[in-house]
């Protein structure tokens, strides 16, 4: 199996049938349907469920679709990189950063290096902290820009900024701070790999938090703190996410908890000019 027979298999299922794959690969459909067979006997499992209008994915045919886009990504950042290399042309940054930073620090960061920087060009990715990871071990991005806590041993780790937790709450449902006390009286929506910290954290102090909602993004617990769904616990950053005239950031007098902003990438990895600039700059803020 090569990287042609897992742009034909991806095609396929997106497209949905073979004869509409074959129209966008602009080949016929039986040698399409062939490579399909092929892939599955080389594999020695089934990728597809075959319908009388339809295909679609297995268990391991969605498996497969994720691995394979992954490994025709890498290909084409190859070329990209390969070629920017022999032209002299060294101008992408390639980043990955967690939404509730590039909703709010990072996007200052961004514009103002733009700003200094004429000519650099930005692919920006957009997920949670493990799945950022996976793309920069995969070489899909040449840095990250995430949230602790996760594993650091195999990466350089810069630290950018440091903040403390917050609550997100209905205007007036607190006159400015909040104790951790008051909080385990309310309904939660917490950062679900931050939750087991919150919850070691309210019992330092004796109490135990109600965790109404869980859930992997500061755009979401912000949301739902507007809504008064509950009360989120979101860094300080976050609070550039907040309908003012709907929610209102809330100090917690006793929370220890605190989450750093930081820079990782492959320790000795290759780096283009304008990545070099790019990262040297984080460093300096």
């Amino acid at each position: 199996m090569d990287l042609k027979q897992l742009k034909y298999f991806v095609t396929v299922a997106e497209q949905g049938t073979i004869s509409a794959a074959a129209k966008k690969l602009y080949m016929s459909q039986p040698p399409l349907s062939t490579q399909m067979k092929l892939i599955e006997q080389e594999l020695g499992c089934q990728l597809f469920e075959r319908g009388q209008k339809h295909i679609r994915l297995t268990e391991s045919g969605k498996l497969l679709y994720e691995r394979a886009q992954t490994m025709i990504k890498m290909e084409s950042v190859m070329r990209q990189d390969l070629a920017a290399c022999a032209r002299a042309e060294k101008d992408t940054v390639r980043i990955g950063v967690v939404s509730s930073v590039i909703c709010t620090r990072a996007g200052e960061w961004i514009s103002e290096f733009l700003a200094e920087n004429s000519g650099v060009r930005f692919e920006i990715f957009e997920s949670d902290t493990y799945s950022l990871i996976e793309k920069l071990r995969a070489d899909i991005v040449h840095a990250v820009l995430v949230r602790t806590p996760f594993p650091e041993n195999e990466f350089a780790v810069h630290s950018i900024a440091e903040e403390q937790m917050i609550a997100v709450c209905r205007r007036g449902g607190f006159s400015g701070e909040v104790s951790i006390q008051e909080l385990s009286e309310k309904p939660l929506i917490v950062y679900r790999r931050w939750e087991s910290i919150i919850r070691e954290e309210f019992a330092r102090v004796g109490y135990e938090p109600h965790c109404m909602c869980v859930c992997d993004d500061a755009r979401t617990a912000v949301n739902l703190a507007e809504r008064t769904a509950g009360i989120s616990l979101v860094p300080a950053s976050a609070a550039g996410l907040i309908h003012p005239e709907l929610a209102e950031p809330i100090t917690i007098t006793d929370c220890s908890i605190t989450s750093a902003i930081v820079l990782v990438h492959k320790k000795n990895a290759y780096f283009p000019e304008s990545v070099k600039r790019f990262t040297e700059y984080l460093k300096r803020i």
